[in-house]
């Protein structure tokens, strides 16, 4: 009986929505915003965060499930009641905000998985989608829900200049 040897060649993949944020995290940004806005006074509620930013209301509940499983908001029952974030906006950033929405930051799959690429380690493309992946995950931690917030105000007044 002779043994037949068969290599299984796994390209490295791509992922189509790499380096494209989804609306769930653009959404999720924006509601944070909201949340922030009351940082410290009172809960934020959804219907607020819907209202005030014009979106879907089972939309965003699924999107604060999970940002309160990441630990980034957490919930106040009853009346009062309504989302607060769990740290200071200034402490909060993008990069843990598209985590928790969208995982991993990486532009193609073999980064977070070498062994999904037979050309991992040698292969010359790979240090760049890593380069590509540190920048995006450079600009995403250094801006915060507190500088979005100020951002947002900024606009807001400039919308209201006369």
């Amino acid at each position: 009986m002779s043994t037949i040897i068969v290599n299984i060649s796994i390209p490295c993949s791509y992922s189509p929505n790499a380096m494209k944020l989804s609306t769930r995290c653009r959404y999720g940004s924006r509601a944070l915003i909201e949340i922030a806005r009351n940082y410290g006074q009172k809960p934020t509620k959804r219907k607020e965060i819907c209202r005030i930013q014009g979106l879907s209301n089972s939309y965003i509940e699924n999107i604060l499930i999970s940002l309160k499983s990441a630990g980034i908001v957490d919930t106040i029952r009853g009346a009062r009641g309504g989302y607060v974030l769990v740290r200071p906006p200034s402490q909060i950033t993008l990069l843990d905000v598209t985590r928790a929405l969208e995982g991993s930051q990486a532009p193609v799959e073999c980064l977070d998985n070498p062994v999904l690429c037979e050309r991992s380690g040698r292969c010359a493309t790979q240090d760049v989608w890593r380069e590509v992946q540190e920048a995006e995950e450079k600009v995403l931690k250094k801006t915060t829900i507190s500088a979005l917030l100020q951002r947002e105000r900024k606009f807001m007044q400039a919308d209201y200049a006369i």
